[in-house]
């Protein structure tokens, strides 16, 4: 086929593309502007076509097109061609996979560690949230979709994947982590001092969120007066759990909104009937605090429920859909969750009303106050001796 008959064949798949979304890229989303845009891409490629000094591979140059758009949207969206997508569809739902323990998204034309599952192997391998994943297995990741690096970060268990990794401060750190079927993580609680709580979820899951009214409605029968929710490196699980989560703390009221271009904006509203704690407690976050975890500290906060002690939260909270094209599929953000008073969650992440930027000690036991400012801080804002109106 020649070069302009796979440019006519390239501009119709852009239509189909377009339906395939249910049309509201042709309408709602670009608006009059659309068919203008692209003519100029018609034009553009034509002039391409006819003055580059080289003969142009147009299948490349129209697959980069197509991974340049979704690129252009946020770091979840993604256009897979024909083998990734079956690759993707492959491996959606086969949670019996090994895996390393991290979330990924794309930040600066990289892959960035989301967040680090805690116990997982790249956890214990010293990987971090905010880490940039400059290859997997040799294989440099500036044109790899977050969804493609996810898969490719799955094996057999016991199999190693070699990573470089980027961090601000650092020379680069090749690290080998080895491949594990990792286990749901539980909700974590104690008794600190002076009559508070600590409780610590490092996933959502059905089951964790189970766990965690439990373990609050101990620690009310043992006389706690305050609580620490602490979500710092909650990344992992359902978004729909950090709903039920947060409804443990709120006596009513809108605990989340879901925004997308095609839908009225839907509002979440707790049921009072499930709500196991009223008094007094703060949240503590990170920048491995994403996803469901992001949307527990947006609704405590915009309820004025809790105080959010620690570091801004990595800003990852989409709702996504699958679709099938002709020449591979798209994985796109359709959907995201905004806090309660409206403020985007997604892209943007959750400001704490108290922020502590120091990291804890790494070498203090889990959970010790000891060598944790940011715990530490909570336990203050608790005790009265900082008073932090919410936002």
């Amino acid at each position: 086929m020649t070069p302009r008959g796979r440019l006519a064949i390239a501009l119709a798949s852009l239509v189909v593309v377009a339906y395939s979304l249910g049309g509201f890229v042709l309408g709602r989303v670009a608006g009059d502007t659309t068919y203008g845009q692209l003519a100029l891409f018609n034009e553009v490629l034509r002039i391409v076509l006819d003055a580059y000094v080289e003969p142009v591979n147009v299948d490349r140059a129209m697959n980069g097109a197509r991974v340049g758009l979704t690129d252009a949207l946020d770091g979840d969206s993604s256009y897979l061609d024909a083998d990734e997508f079956r690759a993707y569809q492959a491996t959606t739902g086969r949670e019996n996979d090994a895996e390393i323990g991290v979330i990924l998204s794309r930040r600066v034309s990289f892959l960035m560690v989301v967040s680090t599952r805690a116990g997982s192997p790249a956890d214990k391998a010293g990987i971090r949230p905010g880490d940039l994943v400059k290859t997997i297995d040799g294989r440099h990741t500036r044109p790899i979709s977050a969804v493609s690096g996810q898969r490719l970060l799955r094996g057999a268990p016991g199999s190693v994947v070699k990573l470089t990794l980027l961090r601000i401060g650092s020379d680069p750190i090749s690290v080998d982590v080895a491949r594990e079927r990792l286990t749901p993580l539980s909700a974590s609680g104690r008794m600190l001092d002076n009559g508070a709580a600590y409780v610590k979820i490092g996933e959502f899951t059905p089951r964790m969120t189970e766990e965690l009214r439990t373990d609050v409605e101990g620690f009310k029968r043992a006389g706690a007066q305050r609580l620490v929710l602490d979500l710092r490196g909650a990344g992992f699980g359902e978004l729909s759990e950090g709903i039920k989560v947060a409804e443990l703390f709120m006596k009513g009221g809108v605990v989340a909104k879901v925004a997308g271009a095609r839908a009225e904006e839907k509002v979440l509203n707790a049921d009072p009937a499930r709500a196991v704690w009223d008094r007094p407690m703060a949240v503590l976050t990170d920048n491995g605090t994403s996803g469901a975890g992001e949307i527990v500290a947006a609704a405590l906060l915009d309820a004025g429920r809790a105080s959010v002690v620690g570091e801004a939260t990595f800003g990852r909270a989409p709702i996504q859909r699958a679709v099938a094209l002709p020449e591979g599929g798209l994985v796109l953000t359709v959907a995201r969750y905004v806090s309660p008073k409206g403020t985007a969650i997604h892209g943007k992440g959750v400001t704490p009303s108290v922020i502590v930027q120091e990291k804890p000690d790494e070498d203090a036991p889990e959970g010790a106050p000891a060598g944790d400012p940011i715990l530490e801080k909570a336990l203050e804002v608790l005790r009265g001796d900082v008073v932090k109106k919410a936002a």
